[in-house]
């Protein structure tokens, strides 16, 4: 009886060896799909749970009205959809950012919005002086950011209750009667939120 030759002997090492090898990667990669996959299920399920957690944004949203430039102040327009105004037709130059102490019409003010400002605004004349030193403070505690405080007779929520304040960003208001931790904090996080976006078309 003739012994198997020692050359394809070594060969079928050789031939199992690979097998061993292709096996071993085959296993390998299953592995690394499965972890792969492990690892977006837990990123997607992150994302979702972020979401889900996120307290949604403050204030009213209002649908956008454009940005049509006017070419003066009494020239018409469509109407406003929001009280006080969000979004919309306006002048071309801005109210001075700050304080002032005469209402401001919306179709100057607006301008000042659509360059990511928020306007503080409030309707009760002099009898609600706490309200309006609250409104001076939160002024000056966002000192050097895009912020106007003003006088505003017109300040309607939808449903139609007249409201004793708001602050107003392109395209949302927040309607408040009084500075309390409560509106104080949703005040604090709409102007941190809002302040400082650029509305401009194509921006």
């Amino acid at each position: 009886m003739s012994r198997p030759k020692r050359g394809k002997t070594l060969e079928r090492r050789r031939a199992e060896e690979a097998a061993r090898k292709a096996a071993q990667a085959k296993r390998s990669n299953r592995r690394r799909a499965a972890l792969m996959a492990g690892g977006s299920l837990f990123v997607v399920a992150a994302a979702i749970v972020l979401v889900v957690l996120q307290p949604p944004a403050p204030g009213v949203a209002f649908p956008d009205l454009g940005n049509q430039h006017l070419s003066s102040l009494d020239e018409p327009h469509v109407v406003y959809n929001s009280r006080p105004p969000s979004s919309g037709p306006h002048m071309g130059n801005l109210a001075n950012w700050g304080e002032s102490d005469v209402q401001i019409p919306p179709e100057l003010y607006v301008h000042n919005l659509e360059d990511g400002g928020v306007v503080l605004a409030y309707s009760c004349g002099s009898s609600c002086p706490e309200l309006v030193d609250g409104l001076r403070q939160v002024l000056a505690d966002f000192a050097g950011r895009n912020l106007l405080l003003m006088p505003y007779q017109d300040i309607v929520d939808p449903d139609g209750v007249a409201r004793r304040a708001a602050a107003v960003a392109w395209g949302r208001v927040l309607y408040f009667d009084e500075l309390s931790d409560s509106s104080g904090e949703q005040l604090d996080r709409f102007i941190r939120t809002f302040e400082g976006i650029d509305h401009h078309v194509g921006a």
